[in-house]
């Protein structure tokens, strides 16, 4: 499929991986649905490049999601890629003896995590992969993974909704491949972004890199071509694609 042929729902839009896939595709001729909770960085989004169009929904509220999907296809001749972007990096361990009154994984964090990381992203296919069915677009939803997925220490939530992610994806690239709609997964390593740098101490990080074969980080960039990829490539399926340095978990 190529990039100018494509009309693009991406969640969390406006910041990090989103923003850049946004601004990237639009220069590529695609056309861009951008979608956030965030009204002022989506006001500033479209003021990069203004044809980009932007909706302030929060895509933790299944009824807010149908008005928006809604409200694209109508828009247009409907979408033929979502990517589920969106998400959020909490971290906290099973157990932490040194919390009072309660050494337990917080109950509220775990549902945030869900919240955001795992039920939107079903409330976002469910919605744009029956319209997309129903209107006969071939396209390709792509799931934004994370390295942690595999099982890492301290994100219990984080990990079990990237996991979730990536075993969703391949359910979906088994009943959706017959309508010609794919349905992948990337995962990045740890990335020179906000949210690594905020998630993270930077001596854990520093620990992360050595371990990292290429000794860095990675950059947005280089997910941004991930996700390119798994557009153009049309025989991508329901697989996950790494973008790790080699580093292993």
């Amino acid at each position: 499929m190529e990039i100018n042929q494509t009309n693009i729902i991406i969640t969390g839009a406006a910041s990090g991986f989103g923003k850049e896939m946004s601004l990237y595709f639009s220069t590529k001729g695609a056309t861009i649905f951008a979608i956030d909770i965030n009204a002022k960085a989506l006001t500033e989004l479209k003021n990069e490049i203004n044809s980009i169009h932007t909706f302030e929904c929060d895509i933790t509220n299944n009824e807010a999601v149908e008005k928006v999907v809604d409200n694209i296809f109508e828009s247009c001749e409907g979408a033929n890629v979502l990517i589920n972007n969106a998400g959020i990096m909490e971290n906290a361990p099973l157990v932490n003896l040194l919390n009072r009154p309660d050494s337990r994984h917080s109950i509220e964090l775990w549902n945030k995590v869900v919240d955001v990381n795992q039920n939107a992203v079903f409330y976002m296919t469910r919605s744009v992969a029956n319209k997309m069915i129903r209107n006969r677009n071939k396209g390709v939803i792509i799931n934004i993974s994370s390295i942690a997925a595999k099982g890492n220490a301290g994100q219990t939530a984080y990990t079990a909704t990237k996991a979730a992610v990536e075993a969703m994806s391949k359910v979906w690239a088994k009943e959706l491949g017959g309508f010609g709609i794919r349905s992948v997964a990337i995962a990045p390593g740890f990335m020179n972004t906000l949210g690594t740098h905020d998630a993270l101490e930077e001596k854990m990080l520093a620990n992360w890199i050595e371990k990292t074969p290429l000794k860095r980080t990675g950059e947005i960039d280089e997910v941004v071509l991930a996700a390119q990829f798994s557009i153009e490539n049309d025989f991508f399926n329901g697989e996950t694609l790494s973008v790790n340095g080699g580093v292993v978990i």
